[in-house]
């Protein structure tokens, strides 16, 4: 295929994906609420427990969430029931906040633009596939599809154990940094932008594995070659981490 036919086909398979992204992302807005509060339950939960124990201090505090993940194992009620619960017992002071007229409508933009995302990866995955699949060997094409539905639950898992696990106890830990006689107030933009770093953050890291896995298969990536960079990898994972 000529060099200007493939640009072609490259630029239809960019624009078939952003009109899927764009369709999940209208879907993503109108329950935008709906994801809102699952993304702010962590913080609510958090406030209540601390204001329930008498702001401990950050050992305290954490020590105290790790006892109540390995409870009774009684049902627990859907998100939307514990965050109405929790509500009423946080004081107006510990809300979240928003600062600006139009704060509302960019923290549902960006929720719903993730969630689109999200929601339209198959026909990203697809389109990625139908460009790139051409050139690929046939021991590669049978590569392919083992290793999206492995990437694919990979990165679903990072992002539960980072919602269930890593942020109750970072959000616990820094609320319990507060002195007692101060209280800060979070903008809901700043918080919503943090969460969602975080969860696309353990997402990918957790894809790591699958795609250097992928690109070892290949031939992209030789095991001498990540013998020789691994001490550069680890104070550069290290940086990244700081």
């Amino acid at each position: 295929m000529p060099f200007l036919d493939h640009l072609e086909e490259l630029r239809w398979r960019i624009f078939k994906t952003l009109i899927a992204i764009l369709i999940g992302a209208a879907v993503c807005f109108v329950y935008s609420h709906t994801l809102l509060r699952l993304l702010t339950h962590p913080y609510e939960e958090a406030v209540s427990s601390l204001q329930a124990q008498g702001s401990p201090g950050p050992v305290d505090a954490v020590r105290h969430w790790i006892a109540q993940l390995g409870g009774d194992g009684a049902e627990t009620p859907s998100v939307q029931t514990q965050n109405e619960e929790v509500r009423d017992r946080i004081p107006y002071n510990r809300q979240l906040q928003s600062l600006k007229v139009m704060t509302w409508f960019f923290v549902n933009l960006q929720v719903a633009l993730l969630g689109g995302l999200i929601l339209a990866s198959p026909v990203v995955f697809y389109q990625f596939w139908c460009f790139v699949a051409p050139g690929l060997l046939a021991q590669e094409k049978r590569l392919i599809l083992p290793i999206v539905a492995l990437s694919v639950s990979c990165f679903a898992f990072g992002t539960a154990i980072a919602h269930r696990i890593v942020l109750p106890i970072g959000l616990r830990f820094f609320l319990s940094l507060e002195p007692a006689d101060m209280t800060s107030q979070w903008a809901v933009d700043d918080y919503i932008g943090f969460v969602l770093r975080l969860l696309l953050g353990f997402g990918i890291v957790f894809e790591m594995p699958v795609v250097s896995l992928f690109l070892s298969r290949i031939g992209v990536l030789k095991p001498e070659y990540l013998k020789r960079v691994r001490r550069y990898a680890i104070v550069l994972i290290f940086l990244l981490s700081a």
